[in-house]
C-alpha cells in the first residue's frame, strides 16, 4: 500500500466532489491513485443480489472503465463485489468507498480486494477517523459514494436495501439515478421497483447507460447499420432467436437459460428493437441487425 496521509478540507488535495457538500467528512483516508475523475460513475445493489444482478455490475463496470469512467462503489457483498471486481478484470480505476476507519475491514474477507485497489490505479477511501466502526457509519459512507459520483446505478435493491439509502441521497444531491428493472416474478428487487415508481431511470442495456452518457458503444466498427451492445445472457438470447417466430420458453431452451432470464433479456431486445414480438409470446429477429457483444466475466481461480 502507499503511505497514508489524511485528508481534511484544507488540504488541496482532498476531493473536490467532497467539498461541494454542506458538512464535507472531517477527514479522509485515501489510498491509491488520485481522487479526481473526468467521470464518476457509483454502481450500488443488494448485497444478497441474484447471481444474474452481479454478472450485469461485472459487465456493466467493465464498460464503465471502458470508456475512461471511474467505478466507484461501498466495498459491500454482491454487487458492490461484482462491481469493484469487474473494473479491476478490465485493468481500470475503481474507487471503494469503506464504511469504516481505517485499520478496520468490513465485510470481512474482503481484505484482498481492498488491497488490490488501494494499490492503485483505484483508490480505497476511508471516510472516517482512523479505527472507526459502527453499524450508523454505512449510512454516512453512502453520502460520501454519492458526492464523489456524477451518476447512480442501482442493480438490485430489495425493500431495506442500503441501496435505497444511496439513491435517496442521489436526489437530495440532484444526481442522475439509474435503477435495472427486473420481471414482476423476480424476487428481491422490491426496493428497485419502488425507486422506479418514484421516477428513476430504468436501465434496460448496458449502451442505454453509455449513450446517455455521451460515450456510445465502445470502440465500435464503423457500420452504416446500427450497432447494439449487450449483455452475455442478451447476447446468448439473441442469437437463440431465429428469423420465424419462436416461443419465448423454445428460446430459452435454446439459450439454455431460465424462463425468467429469457423473458427479461427478450423485453431487452424488445426495446431496443433488434427482436419482434408476434403473435404474443413469439419473438423473431429482425432483419439487418448488428451486434456488438459485451464480453464475459473473467472467471477467477480464486473464486
Amino acid at each position: 500500500m502507499s503511505c497514508l496521509v489524511h485528508l481534511t478540507p484544507l488540504d488541496p488535495r482532498y476531493p473536490a466532489r467532497l467539498r461541494t457538500l454542506d458538512a464535507p467528512p472531517a477527514c479522509i483516508t485515501p489510498s491509491g491513485g488520485s481522487l479526481e475523475a473526468a467521470l464518476v460513475v457509483a454502481v450500488v445493489g443488494s448485497r444478497e443480489a441474484t447471481r444474474e444482478a452481479m454478472d450485469f455490475a461485472r459487465d456493466l463496470a467493465r464498460s464503465l472503465v471502458g470508456v475512461g469512467a471511474v467505478v466507484a462503489s461501498g466495498g459491500a457483498n454482491g454487487v458492490d463485489a461484482a462491481a469493484h471486481e469487474g473494473a479491476l478484470e478490465a485493468h481500470g480505476r475503481t474507487w471503494a468507498i469503506a464504511g469504516t476507519g481505517h485499520g478496520q475491514c468490513y465485510p470481512t474477507g474482503h481484505e484482498a480486494l481492498f488491497e488490490v485497489i488501494a494499490r492503485g490505479p483505484g483508490a480505497m477511501v476511508w471516510p472516517f477517523a482512523p479505527g472507526y466502526q459502527h453499524r450508523s457509519a454505512f449510512l454516512a459512507r453512502n453520502r460520501v459514494l454519492v458526492a464523489l459520483a456524477d451518476v447512480i446505478v442501482v442493480v438490485q435493491a430489495g425493500f431495506r436495501s442500503g441501496a435505497l439509502h444511496a439513491a435517496s441521497w442521489a436526489r437530495k444531491l440532484g444526481k442522475p439515478l439509474w435503477v435495472v428493472p427486473a420481471a414482476p416474478w423476480v424476487e428481491g428487487f422490491a426496493g428497485s421497483r419502488q425507486l422506479l415508481t418514484q421516477g428513476a431511470l430504468p436501465l434496460w442495456s448496458v449502451h442505454s447507460l453509455l449513450d446517455s452518457l455521451g460515450q456510445g458503444p465502445p470502440s465500435a466498427a464503423p457500420t452504416t447499420e446500427p450497432v447494439h451492445s449487450f449483455l452475455p445472457h442478451e447476447s446468448e438470447v439473441l442469437g437463440a432467436v431465429a428469423g420465424a417466430p419462436l416461443h419465448q420458453d423454445e428460446i430459452a431452451t435454446r439459450a439454455r437459460l431460465s424462463v425468467q432470464v429469457t423473458a427479461a433479456a427478450l423485453l431487452t431486445l424488445a426495446l431496443e428493437n433488434v427482436v419482434v414480438e408476434g403473435p404474443p409470446a413469439f419473438f423473431r429477429r429482425r432483419d439487418g441487425l448488428q451486434m456488438l457483444k459485451i464480453p464475459r466475466q473473467i472467471e477467477k481461480s480464486s473464486r
